[in-house]
């Protein structure tokens, strides 16, 4: 808790507080007191002088204090008297050169100038710094109208500082221990006033349970604390009225992402069919060439009068014919068929490689060059084969597509792969190993406006019924998914070319791209063109 050191701090604050007021008043009315008592001393020294003076008569020319004076203690002890007459040894004495402050100097003028005077002198520690060491006093004596004689006073005014010195260290005291007694009564009183109620909210506060109903509650007297304390409660049902309106926000985005990686799935399944479809309405003139020629087999295969060898024959043709069948069945299955979904190491050559045979049963493809070029050294990625062979043969069904319209010998589609270190568009470990995979085509290329719209889901520029649309839409989703980048580029009339990015399986920050991809909650990242 830290109101033990809040307390301490401002107990301090106060304890200054009220020791700098008290002393700054003590100086204060110590120094009225003493410019009184020092004035009342001068006044007592001037009513001595002046009975000093009077009683001087008649003269004593020596200056000296008379046995009389003595008796009536008219002048302190510690005082010094000087007594001058307005005679020629007098007139000789005061042409004599005498120190500034002296007496003699003073009561001399006074003699020459008929005034009294009061004249402070010297310097000697006073109560807080230098001050005044002694008062003098001078008194004219008259007779007919006519200044006959002067007297003056020396008093000390040390004992007074010493005096008031020794009051000032029991003041001192005093205002030390009355400002501690003050700082403590108003610490206790701001601590039961503040801090108490301060203390008991924090308290409720630290013991608060995530379920439980919070409830901050003070006293009637605990002035504006109640009214913080209402504060902090409407506060706190604000925020679980908030809580609970984004724990249901949090719950129907959940099954909006469970819904969402339902159609997810099931865009990718039928645009997979689809894919399949297409390319079983090519493949299937081909199936139908190997079962006519097994079914002409098995008409001679009936004649009674073949030899042997040629029976030999006719069944060893007839099953090279169903073995094509049974391939081409096979592989179209494998595309067609549901993978687990389960994510492992391929080899992308190798599944390129694969698609190229299948567009050899294709009618449309038969007269295309298939140029391959792979350069990879390190060709294997972490994903899921079914969907990775689909994205590349989307782009090969578009590919073929567009050169069919060439001429007999004028159709090629190119494929190449290579190693690249870092890429900038990849936010996913952009300095980290990749494999490039292009796919160019010499068809007719990609219009400029509609480029920036290629990977649109049911973009098509075909006519309708020959596609979905959704085709380079679901390859992008996939590519982008497995932390990788597809682009499409390509100027009407010299044909499109497509680039795919995939990071390679073997890097160690492959990892980090499926938790990523955990994270995203499938989505992946978002699309650039």
């Amino acid at each position: 808790m830290g109101f033990r050191g809040i307390k301490n701090r401002i107990f301090l604050q106060f304890w200054i507080l009220f020791f700098l007021s008290m002393f700054f008043i003590d100086i204060l009315v110590v120094f009225i007191f003493l410019e009184k008592t020092i004035s009342r001393h001068i006044d007592q020294k001037k009513l001595s002088l002046m009975i000093a003076c009077e009683n001087q008569r008649p003269f004593n020319p020596g200056g000296q204090i008379t046995g009389l004076l003595e008796e009536k203690n008219v002048i302190s002890e510690g005082d010094r008297f000087f007594f001058a007459e307005d005679t020629e040894t007098s007139i000789q004495r005061r042409q004599q050169n005498h120190p500034p402050d002296s007496l003699e100097k003073w009561v001399y003028q006074t003699l020459d100038s008929g005034q009294e005077t009061t004249q402070k002198v010297g310097k000697t520690l006073g109560l807080f710094f230098l001050q005044h060491k002694a008062v003098i006093i001078t008194y004219p004596v008259a007779s007919e109208g006519k200044i006959i004689a002067a007297g003056g006073i020396e008093s000390s005014l040390t004992e007074i500082y010493k005096d008031f010195r020794r009051i000032q260290k029991l003041a001192f005291i005093f205002v030390v221990i009355n400002s501690f007694i003050f700082a403590f009564f108003g610490n206790h009183q701001l601590s039961r006033i503040y801090f108490r109620p301060l203390k008991r909210l924090a308290k409720r506060a630290e013991t608060y349970e995530d379920e439980e109903t919070l409830l901050f509650s003070v006293r009637k007297e605990d002035n504006e604390f109640s009214v913080l304390s209402s504060s902090l409660n409407k506060m706190l049902h604000r925020i679980s009225d908030d809580k609970r309106v984004l724990k249901e926000t949090i719950d129907s985005l959940k099954t909006a992402n469970e819904e969402l990686k339902k159609a997810q799935k099931d865009v990718i399944r039928a645009e997979k069919l689809a894919t399949v479809g297409r390319l079983t309405s090519g493949i299937a003139h081909e199936i139908g060439n190997p079962i006519g020629i097994v079914l002409g087999y098995l008409d001679l295969l009936k004649q009674t009068d073949l030899a042997v060898s040629e029976r030999s024959d006719f069944i060893d043709r007839s099953e090279k014919e169903i073995t094509r069948i049974n391939n081409i069945i096979r592989q179209l299955l494998d595309m067609s068929r549901s993978s687990a979904g389960e994510e492992k190491s391929i080899s992308i050559h190798d599944l390129l490689q694969d698609l190229i045979s299948v567009f050899g049963y294709q009618p449309a493809a038969n007269r295309i060059v298939f140029e391959s070029r792979f350069e990879a050294s390190d060709d294997r990625v972490f994903a899921d084969p079914d969907q990775l062979r689909q994205v590349f043969l989307n782009i090969l069904l578009n590919a073929v597509d567009a050169v069919s319209g060439n001429g007999d010998d004028d159709s090629r589609i190119t494929l190449v792969t290579g190693g690249i270190s870092g890429h900038s568009n990849l936010p996913i470990n952009p300095e980290g190993s990749f494999i490039k995979v292009t796919i160019e085509d010499n068809g007719p290329g990609i219009d400029s406006k509609n480029l920036p719209h290629i990977f649109d889901p049911f973009f098509t520029t075909k006519q309708t019924g020959k596609g979905t649309g959704l085709g380079l839409s679901v390859s992008f989703m996939i590519v982008e998914k497995l932390g990788g980048h597809i682009t499409a580029s390509g100027i009407e009339g010299q044909g499109a070319f497509f680039e795919v990015i995939l990071p390679l399986a073997t890097q160690p920050d492959c990892a980090s791209i499926k938790s990523f991809d955990k994270q995203t909650d499938g989505y992946g990242k978002q699309n650039k063109r």
